[in-house]
């Protein structure tokens, strides 16, 4: 079971976006959106739900398998895990006893419906679907917020989550004490389709995102500003920082295309790399990524609203959080498809 270190990420646009559209084409390109990603490490803000009655979704309990009341005649349900072998609600291994072991998981679909998942694989002909929610929710039913400080307050539901769990919403954080700091994320976003191919470093193969590393440690600098000539520091990585007079502690960054050559001047740091070869999994496979975008095509001045997808492939810096870099794999490469709608406004 994974929900202890699961993270909530709330993201904000730090600055203006900028680049180029073509309104007779409706392509978009270049597009520099840059993000700022604050982390809690927030774990499962949603351990029991009620079903039914007037407050469906909502949080009930104080913890797993402590089942509390629901307004309105609901029920309220173990939202946390279930049993590999027949599917039971738990909330630990000693739960299932011979039933195999307690997942935060259940599949969805196919002869395992029903029963607890890690990954996709364990349910064929189906699809596995986690009951961790580490973000509270905006109730689509009651428009108000479940979960975290604001719960019960209103709110607008916002995007909802691959698998059509309950949106979310800036309207409904976290807990603020769960906070645990950010990362910087610069979205390049294209309607064009993308593509980068890693490269071979002295110190690691399929290098996509370089930072500076030790290689023994698999540990990466951190300096004032971010630069490879100054000073070490240890404060959280964006907000100003005592050691750098007021100035950031960031990682620094090299071009994986110059070998070593950029972090030579970083004491202990002197390797160009990520932390695990490849992209998106822990097996060295992945040598190039690609993500096809798309225009709007046939949008017109004061016409309907037309399909689009923008892309963007980008490097994710390391959080320096443990929790954090181990499940994210961080830092590493990125990818995203917004798809959306375009329209032109006279």
């Amino acid at each position: 079971m994974q929900a202890p270190s699961s993270t909530c990420g709330i993201l904000t646009i730090t600055a203006t976006a900028t680049g180029t559209a073509d309104c007779s084409t409706g392509e978009a390109h270049t597009i520099n959106l840059p993000l700022n990603d604050n982390l809690f490490l927030s774990g499962d803000q949603l351990a029991n739900r009620c079903v039914g009655g007037t407050s469906p979704g909502a949080p009930c309990g104080n913890a797993c398998g402590n089942l509390g009341a629901c307004a309105g005649g609901g029920t309220c349900t173990n939202d946390t895990a279930r049993c590999t072998g027949n599917g039971a609600t738990c909330c630990s291994d000693a739960d299932c006893g011979a039933n195999g072991t307690c997942e935060t998981g259940a599949c969805v679909g196919g002869a395992n419906n029903g029963k607890g998942c890690i990954t996709d694989a364990d349910c064929p002909s189906g699809f596995c679907k986690t009951f961790v929610q580490p973000c509270p929710i905006c109730n689509s039913s009651t428009s108000k917020c479940n979960g975290g400080p604001n719960d019960g307050l209103a709110c607008t539901p916002e995007s909802l989550s691959p698998n059509g769990d309950f949106p979310t919403s800036h309207e409904c954080p976290p807990p603020g004490g769960l906070a645990i700091g950010s990362l910087a994320i610069g979205f390049l976003l294209d309607t064009a389709t993308l593509s980068k191919t890693a490269i071979n470093a002295p110190d690691q193969s399929n290098v996509f995102c370089g930072f500076c590393k030790n290689k023994t440690t698999n540990s990466f600098a951190r300096t004032c500003n971010g630069w490879p000539s100054g000073t070490a520091c240890a404060c959280q990585p964006g907000p100003p920082c005592n050691t750098c007079s007021g100035a950031p502690c960031l990682p620094v960054q090299c071009n994986p295309a110059n070998m070593n050559a950029d972090c030579a001047t970083v004491t202990n740091f002197t390797s160009c790399g990520q932390r695990t070869s490849g992209a998106f999994t822990t097996a060295d496979v992945a040598r190039t990524i690609f993500e096809t975008g798309s225009p709007a095509t046939g949008v017109t001045t004061g016409g309907p609203p037309v399909a689009s997808t923008l892309v963007s492939i980008f490097c994710i810096p390391p959080s320096y959080n443990i929790l954090v870099d181990s499940a994210g794999d961080l830092p590493g490469p990125g990818a995203v498809a917004l798809s959306g709608n375009a329209q032109l406004l006279p």
